[in-house]
């Protein structure tokens, strides 16, 4: 995720004119999380683009006989505001840490969802079901299945 991986130097060609004239109307952490891809070159973006085809085309292999990638939506319970708003670090150790498992079918360029599946009063937590690219309507069968499943659990 150097210097916001493909979302950063994206986000930044975006917004670059906007948050030039209009800055004070974003968020300070994301506008500066925006800035950080103003760094991206076009030569690491282009090495970077080659990467991430091969990183998909052995992931597609990897996955073909499966149906699914099951994994928590993210690695840990969130965090309380109160925890996050202590410092522009904490802010982005935890908005990384949460990133992290959503960010990798991203990178895939796959499809997911996630469903809660915490017990009734408990911190909540999802479970994402996730395909690589074109399988959106398997993912979401399997999603629907599974909620009726976890329904059926807590009922």
């Amino acid at each position: 995720f150097k210097d916001g991986g493909f979302a950063g130097p994206e986000a930044a060609y975006i917004h670059r004119d906007i948050l030039r004239t209009r800055r004070h109307l974003y968020d300070p952490r994301v506008a500066s999380r925006i800035a950080l891809g103003e760094g991206f070159s076009a030569a690491d973006y282009v090495a970077l683009s080659f990467k991430r085809k091969e990183m998909i085309s052995r992931a597609s292999e990897l996955l073909a006989p499966y149906d699914a990638m099951l994994y928590p939506t993210t690695p840990c319970i969130a965090p309380l505001i109160s925890q996050v708003e202590q410092s522009d670090e904490e802010y982005v150790k935890w908005n990384l840490r949460l990133l992290r498992n959503p960010g990798l079918i991203n990178m895939l360029d796959g499809c997911a969802l996630t469903l809660p599946c915490h017990a009734p009063g408990k911190a909540p937590v999802g479970f994402s079901i996730a395909g690589m690219g074109g399988t959106d309507q398997r993912v979401l069968a399997i999603g629907h299945a599974v909620e009726q499943a976890l329904r059926n659990m807590h009922s």
